[in-house]
């Protein structure tokens, strides 16, 4: 598939709305867990912002943890996010030469809402990987969820088109991202109307 920016740009547009697929009302079903993949050192420093001095598409990531069932917040939930920089490579990793660095790394513990708030950069893609996230939660009487976000296509396509992005693997879409899972697309809104200028995204993980 070819896309060109502006036709990315206006399909950012078109996605903006769109809420987290899977996240009915009664929460029925826990959140599908995902590979936790090779790049996991263990639980990250706590903070929020995690980019460092990696240079990309800034990100605004909202991520909301109910209860299976009821669809209850859960507060006090400790919450991991971890990705690459805009090249595609991984802090704290031996195959990229990051041991003892800790960019786009993060632990949060949600609030009374359920929610946590991180600032990063949009990671960059690698072979046979879409735009992705990975997430781990943690809650008190249940068991770890660990699984990953993703970004609509569209969304990707324009984020892997600014030129921060030219060390990045071409974009691999969501469908053929073999771990990839319906449940974990985020919704997705432009700040001030650009890719560039930054995303605010937001998704909801039921544990």
């Amino acid at each position: 598939m070819t896309h060109t920016r502006r036709d990315a740009l206006v399909a950012l547009s078109a996605v903006a709305t769109t809420a987290l697929v899977g996240c009915d009302p009664a929460c029925a079903g826990r959140t599908g867990s995902q590979t936790e993949g090779p790049y996991y050192p263990g639980e990250p420093e706590a903070r929020a912002a995690i980019a460092e001095d990696r240079v990309g598409v800034p990100v605004t990531i909202e991520l909301t943890v109910v209860a299976r069932g009821d669809c209850t917040p859960l507060a006090d939930a400790e919450v991991d996010l971890w990705g690459a920089d805009a090249d595609g490579a991984y802090s704290s990793t031996e195959d990229f030469g990051t041991e003892g660095e800790g960019w786009q790394r993060g632990q949060q513990v949600t609030d009374a809402d359920g929610r946590v708030t991180f600032t990063a950069i949009v990671p960059g893609s690698y072979p046979g990987r879409a735009v992705h996230l990975h997430v781990k939660v943690r809650v008190a009487g249940r068991s770890e969820l660990t699984t990953q976000v993703y970004l609509p296509d569209e969304v990707a396509a324009a984020v892997l088109a600014e030129p921060t992005y030219a060390g990045s693997a071409a974009q691999t879409l969501n469908a053929d991202d073999r771990f990839y899972d319906d449940d974990t697309l985020l919704a997705v809104a432009a700040v001030e109307g650009t890719v560039a200028a930054g995303l605010s995204v937001s998704g909801t993980l039921i544990v």
